[in-house]
C-alpha cells in the first residue's frame, strides 16, 4: 500500500514535471524559428557579399605565386580574388617567411586549423539547431497529449481539442527550423570546403617559394614584415587597396604634390609660349614719380666735349646740328628736342679715334665755322 502510494506521488511529480517543460519547449521553438529566419538571411547576404566575389582560378593564381619576385608576393595575393580571410591567412604566414622550415610548417598548420575552427563553429550551429528543433517539436507533441487523452475519457473534447493543436503545432515549428537549418548546413558546408581547399593550395605553394627563395638565397628579409597588418588596417578604413609601404605612401603623396604643380604652372607655361604672347613676369614697383621739368641745358665747353658718347646735361655736336643732351625722364637721349639751325653745315666733331675735338664755344643758335673738322 505504501509503495502504489509512493509510485502515485512519484508519478504525480512527473506529470508536473512534464507539464512544467512545455511553456518552455514552446519558448525555445519560437526562437529556434527565429534563427531559421536569420539563418536565411545569413547566406543571403553571405552569398552577396564573398561567395559570388570567390571566382579565383587557382592554376593561374598558383602559377602566378610561384613567378613573383619576394617584393611583389604580397600584391600577387592581394589583387587575388580570394576571400579576405584567406589573403589574411597567406599574408600572415608570409611575414614570417624568416622563420626556420618546421617553425614555418607549424605556424601554416594552426593558421589552417584555426580557419577550419572558424568555419565549423558556424556551421555546427546550423547543424545544431537541425537536430534540436524535431526534439523540442516531439516534446511539444507528446506533452499535451496527456492532458488531451484524460480528457477524452472524461468525454470533454474541448480539452482533448486544444492539447491536439498544440501537439501539431509544435510538431509542424520544430520540423520546419530542422528543414530550414539543415539546408542551410550543406549549403555553407560545400562553400567552406572550397574555401578551405584553395586555402590549403595557396599555402602549399606559399611554403614551396619560401622554401626554393631559401635554398636560392634571394630572401633579403631578416625580421617579420607587417603585410597582414597593414592589409587588415586597409579593410577597416574601407579602402580598396590599402598602402603597401610606407615608401609606397610617400611616393603616392609626392606624385600627387608634383601633379598638382604641374596643374598650376602649365597655365602660366602655355601663356608664355603662345604665339605673339608676352611672358608673364611679376609686377615691378614703379619709382616715385620725377618733375616733368628739364633742368636749363648748360653750354659745353671745350673741356667738357668728349670724344665717342655725350655727356647727359650738356650740348653736343652732331651732323645734324647741336642737340641738348639733357632729356625728360622715360625719354632716350636719340629723343630728345634738337636745336640746330636747318642752315647748319654737315661738319660735327671727330668721333674716331685720333679725329681733332672742337674748341670753339658753341651757344644756341649760333653757326659753326664754314671750314670746321677739315
Amino acid at each position: 500500500m505504501d509503495f502504489l502510494s509512493t509510485f502515485s506521488s512519484l508519478t504525480d511529480v512527473l506529470h508536473a514535471l512534464a507539464q512544467a517543460l512545455l511553456v518552455p519547449d514552446i519558448i525555445l521553438l519560437l526562437l529556434f524559428a527565429g534563427y531559421a529566419l536569420f539563418c536565411i538571411g545569413s547566406v543571403l547576404m553571405e552569398y552577396f557579399t564573398e561567395r559570388r566575389n570567390f571566382k579565383v582560378a587557382m592554376p593561374e593564381f598558383l602559377a602566378a605565386l610561384m613567378a613573383a619576385e619576394e617584393n611583389t608576393i604580397p600584391e600577387v595575393i592581394r589583387s587575388s580574388q580570394l576571400l579576405n580571410r584567406q589573403k589574411s591567412a597567406l599574408l600572415t604566414v608570409y611575414d614570417y617567411r624568416t622563420l626556420p622550415g618546421d617553425a614555418l610548417l607549424a605556424l601554416i598548420r594552426r593558421t589552417v586549423n584555426t580557419e577550419e575552427t572558424h568555419y565549423n563553429r558556424i556551421t555546427g550551429r546550423n547543424n545544431m539547431a537541425a537536430k534540436i528543433s524535431p526534439m523540442l517539436g516531439l516534446m511539444g507533441t507528446l506533452i499535451p497529449l496527456g492532458p488531451g487523452v484524460a480528457a477524452l475519457g472524461q468525454a470533454d473534447p474541448t480539452i482533448l481539442s486544444s492539447s491536439l493543436l498544440i501537439a501539431f503545432d509544435t510538431t509542424v515549428a520544430g520540423l520546419a527550423v530542422a528543414a530550414v537549418c539543415l539546408a542551410v548546413g550543406k549549403i555553407r558546408s560545400v562553400w567552406y570546403n572550397d574555401y578551405l581547399s584553395a586555402l590549403d593550395s595557396g599555402m602549399a605553394t606559399l611554403l614551396q617559394k619560401i622554401e626554393d627563395m631559401r635554398a636560392a638565397g634571394s630572401i633579403v628579409a631578416k625580421e617579420p614584415s607587417n603585410y597582414t597588418f597593414m592589409f587588415e588596417q586597409g579593410l577597416k578604413k574601407g579602402k580598396s587597396e590599402p598602402a603597401h609601404t610606407e615608401a609606397a605612401t610617400g611616393a603616392a603623396a609626392q606624385q600627387e604634390t608634383s601633379a598638382a604643380a604641374r596643374l598650376t604652372v602649365q597655365p602660366v607655361v602655355q601663356q608664355a609660349t603662345r604665339p605673339g604672347a608676352q611672358p608673364a613676369t611679376p609686377p615691378v614697383a614703379q619709382p616715385a614719380a620725377q618733375p616733368t621739368t628739364s633742368p636749363t641745358p648748360r653750354v659745353a665747353s671745350s673741356s667738357d666735349v668728349r670724344v665717342g658718347a655725350p655727356t647727359p646735361g650738356y650740348m653736343r655736336l652732331t651732323p645734324t646740328g647741336t642737340q641738348a643732351g639733357t632729356a625728360t625722364p622715360g625719354q632716350s637721349p636719340a629723343s630728345a628736342p634738337s636745336t640746330a639751325s636747318p642752315a647748319a653745315p654737315s661738319a660735327s666733331p671727330a668721333t674716331t679715334p685720333g679725329a681733332a675735338t672742337t674748341n670753339a664755344p658753341a651757344s644756341p643758335g649760333a653757326k659753326p665755322p664754314a671750314n670746321q673738322g677739315q
